[in-house]
């Protein structure tokens, strides 16, 4: 089986109801902003210029709400690898030397591969998301590469081998037909698909230089990358139609009111495993949902409004899904990195390392 060999089923299932947060002193996120970030995590790159009807203000308005969101490191918008694209994955979990999880967070952070790093509690200290471009890249790392950082007492790999989970969230601040009017002229991405195409050099440019703004305009790509701003346009364009590129819309979880995020372990019977994880994948609370190899074959990720919701969570698991075992389950500390963004204690954006499957993966000389 090709490693995570279709695209994420559940894409549009991350709905919240509408937050009501009241605006916090120095400017933090209030009921306008949550409605603009929904409107961008159903469509990343619509213009302002639409928003602004659609939110009942001026599209200045917009853009300087969301110039003042991204520039606090409150919410980005990244490239992420489209369904259709070929690669591999795997869950690396880590335990640290005593008094190094932060230095080895940081360290795995650094590694261009290593898409998301989260401290934990339980059994491990960290938990990664690792991307590749190929079985034999994804091996490289996870034998060679990984387990070379300094700090780390011992590492595990869970190896992927189908994403159900999709990459965008929907908030429940916009109506049905705000909604509409938001992704009607975004490009539909197939529900299914097979991880089959590849990046061209050009293609690979153009991904990372959206890692770092994925609401670039064409022109300042055009002067990244070396090319023209039709070029550009139709690039993108073509990447996106064919399930090569996408994007996605993150912030700052706790100041929207979702603080608590949970790692669950699930053993699951292998003939109910797609059936399974795609019903997990539809769940409002599901980040990732990702099969993997082992005993315990399918990872989750949650996102929750208290702490004390996963209660809610494991009884929807043991109602529903009667043949599903949890075997493990860990709440996340500290997000260290999430999809290329470097954060700060407080979940800000304070960095960027561009997730870059295809980088090298040898394994640097130790200072002498």
């Amino acid at each position: 089986m090709q490693v995570l060999d279709s695209y994420p089923h559940g894409q549009h299932a991350w709905i919240e109801p509408v937050v009501t947060a009241k605006r916090p002193a120095q400017g933090g996120v209030d009921e306008v902003d949550v409605m603009l970030l929904d409107a961008l995590h159903a469509n990343p790159r619509v213009s302002f210029e639409k928003l602004g009807p659609v939110l009942g203000i001026s599209p200045a308005t917009v853009a300087r709400r969301w110039q003042r969101l991204s520039e606090s490191g409150r919410a980005w918008v990244s490239s992420v690898p489209g369904p259709s694209l070929a690669l591999t994955g795997a869950v690396y979990e880590v335990c640290a030397r005593p008094g190094r999880i932060l230095e080895v967070a940081r360290a795995l952070a650094d590694i261009p591969q290593v898409v998301s790093v989260y401290a934990t509690g339980g059994r491990c200290d960290l938990t990664a998301l690792v991307f590749a471009g190929d079985m034999p890249a994804l091996s490289s790392l996870l034998l060679e590469r990984l387990p070379a950082v300094p700090g780390i007492a011992s590492g595990t790999a869970h190896v992927g081998t189908e994403w159900f989970s999709g990459v965008h969230w929907r908030l429940g601040a916009m109506d049905a037909e705000q909604q509409r009017s938001v992704t009607e002229d975004a490009e539909p991405a197939p529900k299914r698909a097979t991880r089959t195409r590849t990046f061209g050099p050009a293609d690979h440019a153009l991904f990372l230089a959206l890692q770092r703004d994925g609401r670039a305009r064409y022109r300042d790509l055009a002067q990244v990358v070396g090319t023209s701003e039709y070029a550009v346009r139709r690039q993108l364009d073509a990447l996106v139609r064919h399930g090569i590129l996408a994007f996605r819309t993150d912030f700052a979880r706790t100041e929207g009111g979702w603080p608590a995020e949970f790692v669950l372990w699930f053993a699951v019977p292998q003939p109910r495993l797609a059936d399974y994880g795609a019903e997990i994948a539809s769940w409002t609370a599901t980040r990732i949902c990702l099969a993997i190899v082992g005993p315990a074959n399918l990872m989750v990720m949650v996102q929750v409004h208290r702490v004390n919701d996963l209660a809610g969570i494991l009884a929807r698991v043991h109602d529903t899904l009667p043949e599903a075992v949890v075997t493990d389950q860990r709440l996340v500390l500290r997000p260290v990195k999430s999809l290329g963004r470097l954060l700060d204690a407080d979940g800000h954006a304070v960095g960027v390392v561009p997730v870059d499957p295809w980088a090298s993966t040898a394994v640097e000389n130790p200072e002498s």
